[in-house]
C-alpha cells in the first residue's frame, strides 16, 4: 500500500516541478527584445524612449538617429549584399552567423555608444548589436548604411 502512494506523489511532484521550470512557448530567446518590427517604422518614439516598455530592462537602450547621424557623419558604406539564404539568417534573439559580418574602422566605432559586453558591427547594409560572449544578436538596425 504504501509503494503506489509514494509513486503517486513522487509522480505528482516530479510533474509539478517540470511545469513550473519549463519555459512557455511565447518566451523570446535568450537577447531578443520580444519584437520582431522593422526598425525604419513610422512611429514617433526615439528608440530608448519610455514608450519602450516591452523591452528588456538588461538590454543596452540606444537611439537610432544618433546611431544613423554617426554612420553619415562618417559616411560608412554598406558592404556587399548578402545572399538571400544569408540574410534570412539574421535575426534577433539568433547567434550571428559566421563569416557575414565586418567590423567598422576605429574611429567610427569609438563614436559609437559602448556598452560592457556588447558589440557593433555591420552586415551589408544593417547594423547589428551583438552580446560579444555568445554572439546573439541583440538588435538590427535594417538599411542603415550607406550603399
Amino acid at each position: 500500500m504504501k509503494t503506489p502512494v509514494l509513486s503517486a506523489v513522487l509522480t505528482v511532484s516530479l510533474t509539478w516541478n517540470a511545469l513550473a521550470l519549463a519555459q512557455p512557448a511565447h518566451a523570446p530567446a535568450h537577447g531578443a527584445r520580444g519584437h520582431q518590427q522593422d526598425h525604419h517604422s513610422q512611429d514617433n518614439y526615439p528608440r530608448g524612449s519610455h514608450h519602450e516598455s516591452h523591452y528588456r530592462s538588461d538590454l543596452p537602450r540606444f537611439n537610432e538617429q544618433d546611431i544613423l547621424r554617426i554612420l553619415r557623419q562618417y559616411d560608412v558604406r554598406a558592404d556587399d549584399s548578402l545572399p538571400p539564404g544569408m540574410r534570412n539568417r539574421l535575426a534577433q534573439g539568433k547567434p550571428l552567423p559566421p563569416g557575414i559580418a565586418k567590423r567598422f574602422d576605429d574611429r567610427v566605432y569609438r563614436e559609437l555608444p559602448q556598452y560592457p559586453g556588447y558589440e557593433w558591427e555591420r552586415v551589408g547594409a544593417d547594423v547589428v548589436l551583438i552580446e560579444a560572449a555568445t554572439r546573439i544578436v541583440v538588435d538590427i538596425i535594417t538599411n542603415a548604411l550607406i550603399r
